[in-house]
């Protein structure tokens, strides 16, 4: 496990339990105590967590994410979820519409579960691309502009006034973070991106997996509340259930 993945699925556990001693870490994630330790101080120098004596404990909730993580470090953390999610978007899609699938690992996960015959996909994620591209079902557009390797997606100025000029029935966003109604990512060029399709879809689509909920992250680019749907799994906490219930429609198992 790389070390960014494994600080992430270290903060995940935390944000969980709230409180973690060492001997649980080291069990969870089949490293040793020096690693945990190193990890600890790592990431409590970032802000991220607070050590204590034997272990840390989680920063109050909306506090920042960790650092963004590349494309491959995402692909396998939250698979379930993803699946789950990816299931419940495709089903959203019907025979003849023009979609937007924004970048994000369990935004490229949706093809899997498509069944229909005809639908136009745009999109400025590369991997999202590399999935339906050899399929004829599908009439695909590759959005460019800056390309960013770190996620695939292609954002910036050619994107974004693509963007501005095109009209789709349904847009599909993968977010980094929610934190009340606020939406967050990493980086402020892809959110930019993201908010000009959201302006251009007749239904907004927010894609979310249990671990987004009561997070922030670098950038705020959206507002649930101008949003229609909220996707996520079956393991969102039933008070967030409620909370969120409140500002949009959630779509879940």
């Amino acid at each position: 496990m790389l070390k960014e993945e494994r600080q992430k699925t270290l903060l995940d556990l935390l944000a969980e339990k709230q409180i973690l001693r060492v001997a649980e870490i080291t069990k969870q994630l089949g490293v040793t105590d020096m690693t945990v330790r190193r990890d600890l101080q790592e990431l409590d120098e970032k802000g991220l967590l607070t050590r204590v004596h034997g272990g840390a404990k989680a920063l109050p909730h909306g506090t920042l994410s960790p650092l963004e993580l590349s494309h491959i470090e995402k692909k396998d953390i939250n698979l379930t979820a993803k699946q789950e999610i990816a299931q419940l978007a495709a089903g959203q899609i019907e025979e003849g519409d023009t979609v937007f699938l924004g970048p994000g690992t369990t935004i490229e996960l949706v093809y899997d579960y498509l069944n229909i015959q005809n639908a136009k996909i745009v999109t400025n994620s590369i991997h999202v691309f590399d999935k339906f591209k050899n399929d004829l079902r599908f009439d695909l557009i590759l959005i460019g502009g800056v390309y960013r390797p770190r996620t695939g997606a292609f954002v910036g100025t050619i994107a974004n006034d693509f963007m501005s000029t095109i009209h789709v029935q349904k847009a599909f966003i993968g977010v980094n973070a929610l934190s009340g109604a606020a939406v967050y990512n990493s980086n402020e060029d892809e959110g930019l991106t993201q908010a000009h399709i959201l302006e251009s879809a007749e239904q907004k689509y927010i894609v979310a997996d249990y671990s987004k909920f009561n997070k922030r992250d670098f950038y705020k680019f959206y507002d649930l509340n101008k949003a229609d749907f909220l996707i996520t799994d079956a393991a969102v906490d039933s008070a967030d259930d409620v909370y969120y219930s409140d500002i949009i429609q959630l779509i879940k198992p």
